[in-house]
């Protein structure tokens, strides 16, 4: 066993600052093994214990770990909380609140004194209960993979490091060690109470499975580390991907071109799309299935949807442009690449008009008409040429009012509701609101990036133009 351990802590951990190690001990026979090998190994240890306050002998086991830890002569942390009323509070499973509490606390100690390495007692059999529990749950290649030897965990620290150095350790092999050095365990009944998921795997299902494979925990075992490997290979893949999807990312929000996404394969955007939702939520360990389908289909453009899906909780997805956004729904999102105004002004000849920070809108006379062709053909929708004897008054720029219509060139008769242009054109949902308007008066004029008011078009009778010019700006 301490041979194991030591090859563990050399060849695992090789490059880690394994000086002090903060142990997890909560006084079981799988703690205690891990405490009394790494003390034999003669390192640095700082003993961590946290009371989940979920059993009547709770407080007398957390003493129990005290006074060992003085038995060894070792610095002694601990914590209680209870478990109960946090899980009640946030909604969590009593698993579920137990290990976020007990995580925040064995971090939080490791950052105050010092430590960079956490070690716990996961053995084998918690990863054959593992991987089967994500497996009946429904899982890809994360979770069938089980547990790693060394992993970081974001939601609770970037940098500090949890190691399981008896991952591959049995659980009757622990048991023979703590019976042969005499090391003083307590029993947490909780383990035989089959109300627990985890607990009728271990108790009920896998000994069914034995009776069809005796050599199950083994076969299921190799496969998680084969599936560890695989998982890795993808992950690099995933990682190269990554680097050629993401135009930005934000406060809340990442973005990525639509149309690499759309050439992507399902698996590669499943992979992403789990990686990104772990990325703006650190909590966020299961993500259903169906979600991450919804959303492939929604970036290879195989479905009809709305401007808009849910993703996971609190969590959104929009296209926009060439653009799809994956953001929580509190994110403020920027708009760098629109044209956008908040307020009313006063647009003049030949005076260029800044919008935000990104584009200059300017107006300027054309006294002579030499080219009409390349005005009626031009296809840039951010530059307009309009009779200049039709438009008299002052121009401003306004983003859309309550009522506002549009008679956009090509339409001989009538209008149309603003909105209902907005939305046969795709303007995106967020940008509607303050997409700059060319305006006289009250009638709308142009709608840069659109199209301009037919009743102010240049036709052969035309004698005079106003040229408007929407463009990018570095200044």
């Amino acid at each position: 066993m301490l041979d194991k351990l030591e090859f563990f802590l050399e060849h695992d951990c090789e490059g880690l600052n394994l000086d002090p190690i903060l142990v997890g001990v909560s006084g079981g026979p799988d703690s205690l093994c891990l405490l009394d090998c790494l003390v034999k190994a003669k390192r640095r240890v700082i003993v961590a214990h946290f009371n989940h306050q979920l059993r009547s002998e709770s407080d007398q086991e957390a003493k129990h770990v005290h006074d060992l830890a003085q038995l060894y002569g070792l610095p002694f942390v601990s914590a209680s909380q209870d478990v109960n009323a946090f899980a009640s509070e946030n909604g969590f499973s009593i698993e579920e609140a137990a290990r976020k509490l007990r995580y925040r606390f064995l971090f939080a100690q490791a950052h105050k004194l010092g430590a960079m390495v956490i070690a716990v007692a996961h053995h084998a059999d918690d990863q054959v209960e593992t991987v089967l529990m994500h497996f009946l749950r429904g899982a890809g290649l994360s979770g069938l993979k089980g547990m790693t030897p060394v992993t970081l965990l974001p939601e609770f620290d970037s940098e500090i490091r949890l190691i399981r150095p008896l991952l591959r350790t049995w659980r009757k092999d622990i048991e023979a060690y703590c019976e042969t050095y005499k090391l003083d365990t307590v029993e947490d009944l909780t383990n035989l109470d089959q109300t627990y998921f985890r607990n009728r795997l271990r108790h009920s299902l896998i000994p069914t499975l034995e009776t069809y494979n005796p050599g199950f925990k083994l076969a299921l075992l190799r496969s998680a580390e084969s599936l560890s490997g695989d998982f890795q290979m993808l992950n690099e893949i995933v990682d190269d991907f990554w680097e050629r999807s993401v135009l930005e990312i934000g406060e809340g929000f990442l973005a990525f071109n639509k149309s690499v996404l759309q050439a992507a394969s399902p698996a590669i955007l499943r992979n992403l799309f789990r990686r990104s939702a772990s990325h703006l939520n650190s909590d966020l360990r299961d993500i259903s299935f169906e979600a991450v389908e919804r959303l492939v289909r929604y970036a290879r453009n195989e479905v009809s949807v709305s401007s808009e899906i849910d993703f996971t909780d609190g969590n959104q997805v929009f296209i926009e442009g060439d653009r799809l956004f994956l953001a929580r729904r509190s994110a403020e999102i920027p708009t760098p690449y629109w044209p956008q105004i908040g307020k009313t002004v006063e647009l003049k000849v030949g005076k260029p008009l800044l919008l935000g920070t990104n584009w200059c809108l300017l107006v300027k006379e054309v006294a002579s008409i030499d080219d009409l062709e390349s005005i009626y053909t031009n296809t840039d929708s951010y530059q307009a040429w309009m009779d200049a004897d039709l438009i008299q008054g002052d121009l401003q720029v306004r983003s859309r009012r309550e009522g506002d219509r549009f008679q956009p060139l090509g339409m001989l008769e009538g209008s149309i509701k603003l909105s209902d242009y907005f939305i046969n054109e795709k303007l995106p949902v967020r940008g509607r609101r303050t997409w700059p308007l060319v305006c006289l008066d009250n009638e709308i004029l142009w709608i840069p990036g659109y199209r301009s008011a037919h009743p102010y078009r240049v036709t052969n009778s035309t004698r005079k133009l106003l040229h408007f010019e929407l463009s990018k700006t570095s200044s």
